[in-house]
């Protein structure tokens, strides 16, 4: 019984505003009305009517129930993808939210919250064709459902409101035309007004009457009007017969010929309105006519002209054709249609020619073409393209009509004019084009409008994973990386005063799930009056050549960095060089063995990767390869991997150097009974465990010279391992000569990146 009572009430709230609404015609006071009303059907705390403004993509509260001042008629709502508004109108339905605080899928406007609300429904209102106006809100202060009565009772309403906000629109347009009508006439300077009394003397000589007639308004005042018929309609009593049929019927037509104040012929295309007061007592007539003239004139040349036309249709390359609308049946051909469709014209106008016609036509296209052509019967201009079957040898062609209506005075589609054109050898091109397009290594693809894409090659959708569907418009920007993708905007931007576009940014490699680095270009195809119709462009990958750059570019810095150092080198070890040499002779040789030994660090240095740095292990097996016939008299006792800075690296060869030349020339590689052992490890030392590089260079066996006397060779390699090491590489030395040979330490501090792989070297 509840539940009864409950309809009777909303029904009696639709049956009000009803009633309201025959009674008022200002919108908002009938929406405002409807919001009352519907807040007071539902108990709800508020009710609001929500205008779409498609110029800001926001909405606007035009009225309301419940709100505070201020919020009605300037509040307006965000209609972004987050909004519960946008959502409700994207898919004409209600959306109801019934815990603000637990909803997930929108963000509310700020003055919800403020007004307490908790809980909402959203109900689009749509004008007649389903035409989204607003959206119709109604808003609780506490959590609610919204049960499926409310949801019915709310859709009702909305579709009531719908087409009395159409009617309400459509008759202040109309107030508003009526008005633009108005200023129209008054400013006409096309049209003849003239106001005469009941004795058709003129009074009033207004809009284009001096410009179309000539005579000035003090020339034709207190005159009658038939000074502007021609000689032969006053001599037959036209105009007493017009001004007859006006006081009669309350307008008379006044079209015909009527001559100038210098007898040439002026066309006017009006009526003679018979000016009454509210008790019918004729005051006098209104004569208005528009200056038809030149259109008159036109008629007679179009006329003439009529001839040439035929001739112009006998002549064109496409079919021009006419059609009885209501029977579809060909009216008439030109002799094109002999030479596309391969079949003579009287032919072709036998028996049901449309059905005669769709036979032609390939039966997959034959929907298409039958669809065209009804809706060119419903008022609608149509292009489309469709193939045909040429009867005489069978080849198949691609037509393009264009079919439009032709309607009768009355507004009825008549008859439909059609032009059909052969684009079979525009078609091949095309087809060329894109087997052209899709076969390049690039990614191609077309736009229009500053960036907004048409089509995109397969290569595109295989690299990118977006469909061409995905891709049109803007969705090619998916694929941009994100902080290249205002950068696309901007180079669009200025691409038509440029004059083509030229782009380097990354694009998703979809597959690869990485970005690549492409160099994007276009160029516009313009028409014949040089405006921009579409764009053509192509997106290179540049990735492997921006890596080779880059790599160049810090191969030059470091060749230019080692450079520098090596010459350092070169002069810091010539000086050296010569201050232990006797003469040029021992110079020449001390000099030559040790710009070898540059020559094999070099070698080693020219890596430039951090993962390909010189090992010690490296740097040990080169330095002795160098001794031919040494090998069995070393031991190498130490992990391969130990990668050493390249600051480091020249400095501590040349250290090994010294070392393995003075074994060889007075130590353990120059007796035979000699033996060399060379044992290194990595140990964490010094602060924060860095990684510690310990050398042990230990010859034994070896002949030493008697004690006291002066130590072979000239001091140079003491020099580096003393003074050099500690001093550039902060090293820890010791250099003992021990009574069976050479014993030499090293510990250095090596990168924190080195590894730990023991392998045993003999």
């Amino acid at each position: 019984m509840a539940g009864q009572q409950e309809f009777a009430r909303r029904q009696r709230v639709l049956s009000e505003f009803g009633d309201f609404v025959l009674d008022h015609d200002d919108l908002d006071e009938i929406l405002n009305e409807a919001c009352r009303l519907i807040a007071e059907a539902l108990d709800a705390d508020f009710a609001k009517v929500i205008e779409i403004d498609r110029r800001t993509d926001t909405g606007l509260v035009r009225a309301g129930v419940g709100w505070r001042p201020g919020i009605v008629g300037h509040e307006r709502v965000s209609l972004s993808e987050r909004s519960s508004e946008a959502f409700a109108i994207e898919i004409t339905e209600p959306v109801i939210t019934n815990d603000l605080a637990r909803e997930e899928r929108f963000e509310f406007p700020a003055f919800l919250r403020d007004h307490g609300v908790v809980a909402l429904v959203n109900v689009p209102i749509l004008l007649p064709g389903r035409k989204p106006y607003g959206i119709l809100q109604v808003d609780a202060c506490e959590a609610r459902e919204f049960d499926q009565q409310d949801i019915e009772f709310l859709k009702t309403y909305s579709m009531v409101l719908g087409p009395v906000i159409d009617r309400l629109k459509t008759s202040a347009a109309l107030r508003e035309t009526d008005e633009r009508l108005r200023l129209i006439v008054e400013n006409a300077r096309g049209y003849v007004m003239v106001v005469s009394d009941a004795d058709d003397r003129i009074t009033d000589w207004l809009g284009g009457s001096e410009d179309i007639l000539g005579w000035s308004p003090s020339e034709a005042i207190g005159k009658t009007t038939d000074m502007i018929f021609t000689e032969q309609d006053r001599a037959e009593g036209v105009p007493s017969r017009e001004l007859s049929g006006a006081r009669e019927n309350g307008t008379a037509a006044n079209v015909r010929w009527h001559r100038r104040q210098d007898g040439a012929p002026v066309f006017l295309d009006g009526q003679t309105i018979a000016l009454k007061d509210r008790g019918g007592k004729l005051r006098g007539y209104l004569k208005i006519g528009q200056d038809v003239t030149e259109q008159k004139r036109a008629e007679i040349a179009l006329r003439e002209s009529e001839d040439r036309l035929r001739q112009f249709g006998e002549a064109s390359q496409d079919v021009l054709w006419i059609r009885d609308a209501a029977t579809l049946q060909w009216q008439y051909l030109t002799p094109a249609f002999d030479t596309i469709y391969g079949l003579g014209r009287d032919e072709a106008l036998k028996g049901d020619n449309f059905r005669n016609w769709l036979k032609l036509i390939v039966p997959e296209d034959r929907a298409c073409a039958i669809d065209a052509v009804r809706r060119v019967r419903g008022g609608e201009h149509v292009t489309f393209d469709y193939r045909i079957r040429r009867p005489l040898d069978g080849s198949i062609r691609w037509l393009r009509n264009t079919d439009f209506p032709i309607a009768d005075a009355d507004s009825k589609v008549t008859l439909i004019g059609g032009v059909g054109h052969d684009l079979t050898e525009l078609r091949e091109t095309e087809r060329r084009l894109q087997v052209l397009m899709e076969g390049i290594p690039q990614l191609v693809w077309r736009a229009v409008d500053a960036g907004k894409w048409t089509w995109s090659s397969p290569q595109w959708s295989e690299h990118t994973g977006l469909s061409p569907a995905e891709s049109t418009g803007f969705g090619w920007l998916d694929a941009f990386h994100p902080d290249d993708r205002d950068k696309a905007r901007r180079a669009w931007e200025d691409a038509a005063r440029q004059g083509r576009l030229d782009l380097e940014a990354r694009i998703c490699h979809a597959s690869a799930r990485e970005y690549r680095w492409f160099q994007t270009r276009a160029l516009p195809v313009r028409n014949g009056f040089g405006a921009i119709t579409e764009w053509l462009g192509t997106s290179t990958d540049i990735h492997d050549v921006r890596e080779l750059q880059e790599r160049q570019r810090v191969l030059v810095g470091e060749l230019q960095h080692r450079t520098r150092n090596l010459l350092g080198v070169v002069r810091s070890m010539a000086d050296k060089t010569a201050r232990a040499s006797t003469d040029l002779s021992d110079f020449r040789a001390r000099f030559r063995d040790q710009l070898e030994a540059l020559g094999r660090v070099q070698g080693l240095l020219s890596r430039l990767n951090e993962h390909d740095r010189v090992t010690f292990d490296e740097l040990i097996h080169a330095e002795l390869a160098a001794l031919d016939g040494a090998a069995d008299r070393v031991s190498l006792n130490g992990p391969d991997g130990v990668r050493l800075r390249s600051s480091t690296v020249q400095t501590l060869a040349m250290v090994i150097h010294e070392l393995a030349t003075n074994a060889v020339k007075y130590g353990a590689l120059g007796q035979p009974q000699g033996r060399l052992t060379v044992d290194w490890r990595l140990e964490p030392d010094g602060p924060g465990d860095r990684p510690w590089l310990h050398i042990d260079w230990c010859e034994s066996n070896v002949r030493m010279p008697p004690a006291g006397s002066k130590p072979a060779g000239g001091g140079q390699g003491r020099e580096l391992i003393e003074r050099a090491l500690p001093y550039q590489l902060k090293a820890r030395t010791s250099f003992t000569l021990g009574p069976d040979g050479v014993r030499c330490t090293i510990s250095m501090p090596v990168s924190a990146g080195s590894t730990l792989q023991e392998a045993p070297h003999g």
